[in-house]
């Protein structure tokens, strides 16, 4: 999955950043973590810093003063015109929730929607990445690049090291963990559901992080190549158009990956007791409590 870059300034992600985070560009609800305090995300500039490098870079007084100000526009952007998109987005679940069944393909639309927020936040914030990464130092490149090679190699060893068995197992559980976040606990059935999609998945990681790595590549070559007169032509697809990047690979699982997600959460929420649904509509009507309640939300 994407996610936001945070600089090394000293400050911890809280929890309801890790939320909205997830909420803007996860592939859906349930997967959604439990966190605290969302509020908290509109006074933590590290929410839309560019994600797009992905790791640690450390920034000096100059680029901070520079970035700032654009973080300020960013998040008000973001406010004003992307949580009432994520409001009506929980309303639309919230109604397929009271639907005796629900369809995959009904909730693989509320996926392209996920997919298109992210988007959104993308072209957004292209502008801002591009002057970022044109002042990099070249000891910050360094970093950069070091800091990605860290990651990467603890991603293979959490999720690609493991055998099928350990990484189905563990696919499982997170799932799991997730799920029963938003429906509270879950049948045997609904484990049963979970534990088949997780074990169906098969080689995913490695295509995953294969995929993530092929990408990695182009930016750095990109990046070093920051002085051509097509830089910012070469960044800017790199950010707005990722699928282009993607291995073949990953380019064959990924939409049966997605519909066997939504296939999934059709049959939880088909399978769910009221109990469950209930607890998923009250989870919902929190979050969507939540955005609206912040001081930077239109009225």
């Amino acid at each position: 999955m994407l996610s936001p870059i945070h600089f090394r300034q000293g400050r911890p992600m809280p929890g309801r950043i890790a939320r909205l985070r997830f909420l803007m560009l996860a592939v859906g609800l349930l997967l959604l973590a439990a966190c605290s305090r969302l509020d908290l995300a509109y006074r933590n500039l590290d929410l839309l810093i560019p994600w797009w490098i992905g790791t640690y870079v450390s920034l000096d007084d100059e680029q901070k003063a520079w970035l700032e100000p654009r973080l300020d526009q960013h998040l008000a952007w973001h406010c004003d015109t992307q949580l009432p998109e994520y409001v009506a987005w929980l309303e639309q679940l919230g109604q397929l929730s009271q639907r005796p069944q629900v369809s995959a393909n009904d909730l693989r639309g509320q996926l392209v929607q996920v997919r298109e927020a992210a988007q959104n936040i993308a072209v957004q914030i292209t502008p801002t990445a591009l002057g970022l990464a044109e002042s990099l130092t070249p000891k910050q490149m360094g970093e950069l690049y070091v800091a990605m090679d860290e990651r990467n190699a603890e991603l293979r060893e959490k999720h690609v090291a493991p055998s099928r068995k350990q990484q189905a197992a563990a696919r499982t559980l997170r799932m799991r963990e997730s799920v029963e976040e938003w429906m509270g606990p879950l049948r045997p059935s609904q484990v049963a559901h979970i534990d088949a999609w997780a074990k169906a998945r098969g080689d995913y990681n490695k295509t995953w992080a294969e995929n993530r790595e092929n990408w990695q590549k182009a930016l750095r070559s990109t990046l070093y190549d920051r002085h051509n007169a097509d830089f910012r032509a070469r960044l800017t697809a790199l950010l707005q158009e990722p699928e282009d990047f993607w291995t073949e690979a990953y380019r064959k699982a990924y939409p049966a990956s997605e519909a066997a997600l939504a296939q999934l959460f059709a049959d939880l929420l088909n399978s769910a007791d009221e109990g469950q649904r209930s607890t998923l509509r009250q989870r919902i009507g929190d979050l969507s409590s939540d955005l609206k309640g912040l001081a930077c939300y239109p009225r």
